[in-house]
């Protein structure tokens, strides 16, 4: 695992846990905590936290037994959600700034002073 996956996942919206963590279950295809603590170098106490809301977003899967393993998300698949994730995010941008340079007022959102936003 080099430090410059780590970051290019980090750019990606992992956090650096995340990152080994993901890198780390890659390589192993199927781990224990104690087996992606020892390959990701993430402290221990940290690793089901983090396991848990990398499951949460799908990036991780838990397999429950005694004791409990832990797949990932194939990386093809992971850069694919990512991927429309972000196209989702930069088109709904671009339309809601569009709006706004187009419009004296936000019309897009049900109370404009919540978000602070005054056209």
């Amino acid at each position: 695992m080099t430090l410059k996956l780590i970051n290019n996942l980090q750019k990606l919206g992992f956090t650096e846990n995340e990152a080994k963590i993901y890198a780390s279950l890659v390589c192993l295809k199927e781990g224990t905590a104690r087996e992606i603590y020892e390959a990701s170098s993430v402290p221990r106490p940290k690793v089901y936290k983090v396991l848990r809301g990398m499951a949460d977003k799908g990036y991780v899967r838990i397999i429950e037994g005694e004791p409990t393993h832990f797949t990932c998300l194939r990386p093809d698949k992971l850069i694919s959600r990512i991927r429309a994730d972000f196209m989702l995010s930069l088109n709904e941008t671009f339309y809601g700034l569009n709006a706004l340079s187009l419009e004296k007022e936000v019309q897009d959102f049900e109370n404009p002073a919540e978000i602070g936003l005054r056209c």
